[in-house]
């Protein structure tokens, strides 16, 4: 794969694609899951959406790593409880390579993020000032779910582990 030149967003990437996996990314909730694979520059690349209860079939490689949001709020989702996916060595049986099953679920929010969740959905951001609330909470919806913060924070985890 060609890189862009473009400076790393963060120093979780992609390394090699020397050995090819294969997984069943299997969406356990009742949203509409977006897989991002995090490409060779550390910027997320997005794939078709896996409906509720749907299958994405993939072919990928031991050093990519994966990261899931609800694809109409941005919201987080875990893959195998987890918030970054790194698929593990690949299988093979008689009728060729075997598609490992990995579930996509919801994390447990809090309830006041199960409520910011809800509102964001249903309003549109111009709107929150008009909710009779808190400005503290007025400043909680507009700091919507950001996949490349949320990256850049996973990158500080996987640069200490």
């Amino acid at each position: 794969m060609a890189h862009t030149g473009e400076q790393p967003v963060s120093a979780l990437r992609s390394l090699r694609s020397d050995e090819a996996t294969f997984v069943k990314f299997v969406n356990r909730t009742l949203r509409n899951a977006r897989p991002w694979w995090i490409n060779f520059d550390g910027i997320p690349q997005s794939y078709a959406d896996i409906p509720p209860g749907g299958v994405l079939h993939m072919r990928t490689y031991r050093t990519h790593p994966w990261v899931f949001r609800d694809a109409d709020t941005g919201d987080k989702l875990l893959i195998k409880n987890d918030e970054i996916y790194f698929p593990t060595s690949k299988q093979y049986d008689e009728d060729g390579p075997t598609y490992i099953p990995v579930d996509v679920t919801i994390p447990v929010y809090s309830l006041k993020n199960c409520c910011l969740q809800r509102i964001r959905k249903h309003m549109k951001s111009d709107d929150y000032t008009k909710l009779e609330l808190p400005k503290s909470l007025h400043t909680d919806l507009k700091n919507s779910p950001d996949l490349l913060r949320a990256i850049e924070n996973l990158s500080k985890v996987y640069r200490n582990n």
